[in-house]
């Protein structure tokens, strides 16, 4: 069995070699998981750094764009505003010049109608006094006295 000893002794060493081997390799293996890990790690961090930089940066330009927007129609209603009170100052103007006119024209007419009215009066005395003494003289028929 001396035999089977050195094969069992031979067997043995092959096996620890094969196990250091392996250990090695597997040391190997867990220093580059680690290693990819970190490097994983500073990578995301990176990203995040990034991310949160770029999404600051849109952010305020966007807040700026939105303050120039909101300024430029500030500006755009200010101007409107005063285009539409020019025409409303310019339209009363014109308004009150038109009542004007109108007011002067119905003066002009009612002044006409007044010296055309006083001309009428005698002619309306006259007709009153005609009516009634033809009534009279009606009156007088039917009792018979005329």
């Amino acid at each position: 069995m001396l035999g089977g000893n050195i094969v069992d002794n031979i067997m043995d060493k092959l096996a620890q070699k094969l196990s250091a081997q392996e250990m090695i390799k597997a040391n190997s293996q867990a220093e580059v998981e680690s290693a990819i890990s970190d490097a994983t790690e500073i990578f995301t961090k990176k990203m995040d750094e990034a991310t949160d930089s770029f999404t600051k940066k849109v952010e305020d330009a966007l807040t700026k764009k939105m303050e120039e927007s909101d300024s430029k129609t500030h500006d755009v209603g200010v101007q409107t505003y005063r285009n539409v009170q020019a025409l409303i100052n310019k339209q009363q103007e014109k308004t009150a010049e038109e009542f004007k006119e109108l007011d002067s024209k119905l003066e002009t007419l009612q002044y006409a109608v007044e010296s055309k009215n006083s001309g009428l009066l005698p002619l309306i005395i006259i007709t009153l006094f005609v009516a009634g003494a033809d009534l009279v003289i009606n009156i007088l028929r039917i009792f018979g006295i005329l």
